[in-house]
């Protein structure tokens, strides 16, 4: 199922973004408010997450690229959910 995919992916950019610098504490507060769109599942939330992550990686590619490809899989899986 995809919903429980992207919750998948969603705990390795958590595991990731403890990782690294203190810096990523923004982050941490994006994938809190993911988890909870994704417990309510509702269209607007779960969009507002994706432009969310979308904005944020731009920030972070040069210097994270791991957790741009973890994101970027994520807003693909979101995408492919029709969100």
């Amino acid at each position: 199922m995809p919903h429980k995919e992207v919750k998948k992916s969603i705990g390795e950019l958590k595991a990731e973004v403890e990782q690294t610098p203190k810096d990523t504490r923004r982050f941490e507060e994006i994938l809190l408010d993911a988890h909870e769109g994704l417990e309510r599942y509702t269209p607007e939330a779960l969009h507002d997450f994706a432009e969310t992550l979308k904005r944020e990686a731009t920030e972070f590619e040069v210097e994270h690229p791991q957790i741009v490809a973890l994101i970027n899989h994520i807003t693909t899986s979101l995408s492919n959910l029709g969100i």
